[in-house]
């Protein structure tokens, strides 16, 4: 059997229940809530085509079948997107663990994403011009990073990930990874566990480095029912920007 081999491969995250906005939307996963005409995920996908990314895997749990019904019709035409479903609720790094095993690829890189934030700019054009080079994160400037939590960085590496609430000017995870396939694929552990609290950490305790690309450019995720009432006009600027 052959196995299929590519540069970079996106592997987008898109398992959890979202507790803080399911009110507004009891029977759709996060990722499949509707904004700016289509699914919020839909537009992630839109992004990574622009750039020529031709296959995709997504990771999904929470209402799975939901989920690739609602998603499926907005795939790119050319893109091919191969579903992974969590067997229980995995995190964000369990998640990304999980889903490189089962999806039986085997690229140089994952370009690991959460798939319930976005960010415009030319980032994915960055990342798919990859071939190799030091793993990184994807960060971006925030006048206030309270909400989101702050980044601390030395010398364009990463250093640690601050706690939340604190607030004033930084620089902020905008939950996008450049990986090395054998940084997911030697952990086996079918466990819950988290990318920011627990796998990144472990790998900067070994002696790891994770090179900080910052972009500037506009950030929105659907957390909380705040910043999703700012989605659709986010998107419509974006349309109008690109």
């Amino acid at each position: 059997m052959t196995v299929p081999t590519a540069a970079t491969v996106p592997l987008i995250l898109a398992g959890g229940k979202g507790t803080r906005i399911a009110r507004l939307f009891p029977d759709l996963p996060k990722p499949a809530i509707p904004v700016g005409g289509k699914p919020f995920l839909g537009w992630i996908l839109s992004q990574l085509a622009e750039v020529g990314f031709t296959k995709v895997v997504i990771s999904g749990g929470h209402l799975f079948e939901v989920l690739k019904s609602k998603i499926g019709p907005y795939v790119p035409t050319g893109m091919e997107v191969i579903w992974v479903e969590e067997p229980t609720p995995l995190g964000t790094g369990g998640g990304a663990i999980h889903a490189a095993r089962e999806s039986g690829l085997q690229p140089a890189h994952w370009l690991v994403m959460n798939g319930d934030s976005y960010l415009g700019g030319d980032w994915p054009a960055r990342m798919a011009a990859k071939k190799g080079g030091e793993p990184c994160l994807v960060a971006c400037q925030m006048a206030d990073t309270g909400r989101y939590g702050r980044l601390e960085v030395v010398d364009g590496r990463l250093e640690s990930f601050q706690e939340k609430q604190a607030g004033g000017p930084g620089l902020i995870n905008a939950g996008i990874y450049f990986l090395p396939r054998i940084w997911l694929n030697e952990n086996v552990k079918g466990i819950s566990q988290s990318m920011e609290t627990e796998l990144i950490p472990g790998w900067l305790t070994a002696g790891r480095t994770i090179r900080v690309e910052v972009a500037e450019a506009p950030f929105i995720d659907i957390g909380t029912p705040e910043d999703f009432q700012k989605a659709d006009r986010f998107f419509l600027t974006q349309s109008k920007s690109s």
